[in-house]
């Protein structure tokens, strides 16, 4: 019956310093974009990195980017079909980033990789871990 039917909550969403999060209350995690980048953090209490932090990570991440794509290169040669530069995503997860310094950078939703997703942790300038998934 449509008597007792609810219209679905929205997440909720803050704005501060210029910046929109948005809580994912199904998953409990965070999101919110700076300077056109994705970040999350996949906990329900996020502790926000300061702007100039946020700044460093994007710093880092833009260093590191030749690297991170000769490693997916790599890592995308074992499957056949899947190719670099057809749509791929990332986004940045600061969760830890409080407590180590650590940030881990996800890329996925590519056309051609299917369910394929690969996770760097970066900390202190360098690539620490690589984890992929399908």
């Amino acid at each position: 019956m449509w008597l007792f039917s609810q219209t679905p909550k929205l997440n909720p969403k803050i704005t501060f310093e210029g910046i929109e999060f948005t809580f994912h209350r199904e998953d409990e995690w965070w999101e919110f974009t700076y300077r056109g980048t994705a970040f999350s953090s996949f906990e329900p209490v996020l502790i926000m990195p300061m702007k100039t932090q946020l700044d460093s990570i994007l710093s880092t991440l833009e260093t590191l980017m030749p690297e991170l794509r000769t490693k997916l290169r790599s890592g995308l040669s074992e499957w056949s079909d899947a190719t670099l530069d057809s749509g791929e995503t990332y986004s940045i997860d600061v969760k830890d980033f409080a407590n180590d310094g650590a940030f881990s950078v996800s890329w996925s939703n590519c056309a051609s990789w299917g369910d394929i997703g690969v996770e760097y942790t970066i900390k202190d300038h360098a690539i620490i871990d690589e984890s992929w998934s399908d």
